[in-house]
């Protein structure tokens, strides 16, 4: 059958454009593997492919979903093994491109059946986060599962109350059930590259590709979202880019402000996905220049038996 090839990295590390590329040259078609792109609502601040950047390739999983949905890795592993399977069914190269590393990592190595998390168990983690802090909720976190919350860079709510949720719901940690996993594509179908430029050079495009955004409409489209009245907890609203411009849309900071602020923090968001790429991608092949990217490409086989 044809290979299925993977390309990640951190944002504006030119993947996509990468993937385009590829597909022209090896006959694919490119499956979304960014968890903010999936979203109707964000065209412009996830920097979802335009149809001029499509260049005529199909692309899947794009701007499919209402922002109202709290779509997960799960979810989006039930819509994409249908659609690599009718690729491969049509003898054409599945190229999975994004930056969503724990896309790639349940698709490559596995995710947990856990069960479905009851509002019980959610709000009383939840209520821990209220009254206590990020503080009080990471040390529960330590206290339930000490090697999933050794995982979780820095404060990420989202994250430790996974952790939280999923022991008090279950009675087991996040990480055992994790444990008991396997592959949904098995590594020896794969060609896995990630895309890792260097840091500073990536942080200039990351700035004026934010500048860009702003002049696209990037600025309306955070208002439309705004307006919209989304609630804050939804997956999407986390998106890097739209929830620094909610203070400016209040009229708590200027315009000045929600903007380099939006840069900041998209350019430590690029730095966390170093730091994960790095950690949880170590087999996969490292690229940062034309000619490394060349050779990539030229060991890709036609076919893979």
């Amino acid at each position: 059958m044809k290979p299925i090839i993977c390309i990640t990295g951190p944002t504006a590390s030119g993947k996509s454009a990468w993937a385009v590329e590829i597909a022209k040259s090896v006959g694919g078609e490119i499956i979304n593997a960014d968890a903010m792109q999936v979203y109707k609502d964000l065209q412009i601040l996830s920097a979802r492919p335009l149809p001029s950047d499509m260049q005529g390739i199909p692309h899947h999983l794009f701007g499919h979903i209402s922002g109202h949905v709290r779509y997960s890795t799960g979810a989006w592993l039930a819509e994409v093994q249908p659609v690599i399977l009718d690729c491969l069914a049509r003898d054409v190269v599945p190229i999975l491109t994004g930056g969503t590393g724990l896309y790639f990592k349940a698709l490559i190595d596995g995710m947990a059946q856990i069960p479905a998390i009851s509002s019980c168990a959610m709000s009383s983690a939840q209520e821990l986060l209220d009254v206590q802090g990020i503080d009080a909720l990471r040390r529960k976190a330590e206290t339930v599962d000490a090697i999933a919350t050794k995982r979780v860079l820095g404060h990420d709510p989202q994250r430790l109350l996974r952790i939280v949720s999923v022991y008090e719901e279950t009675g087991r940690g996040l990480s055992d059930w994790q444990s008991d996993t396997r592959p949904v594509i098995p590594k020896q179908f794969c060609r896995l590259a990630v895309v890792l430029p260097e840091r500073q050079a990536l942080y200039a495009r990351i700035n004026s590709r934010f500048e860009a955004m702003i002049n696209n409409g990037g600025l309306e489209e955070a208002k439309a979202v705004f307006q919209a009245g989304y609630d804050e907890s939804l997956p999407m609203m986390k998106a890097i880019g739209l929830q620094q411009f909610f203070p400016y849309l209040k009229g708590e900071a200027s315009l000045e402000q929600a903007i380099d602020i939006a840069k900041r923090d998209t350019r430590r968001f690029a730095k966390r996905q170093f730091t994960w790429f790095r950690g949880q991608a170590k087999e996969w092949t490292s690229v940062n220049n034309h000619s490394q990217k060349k050779e990539f490409e030229a060991n890709i086989p036609l076919e893979i038996l």
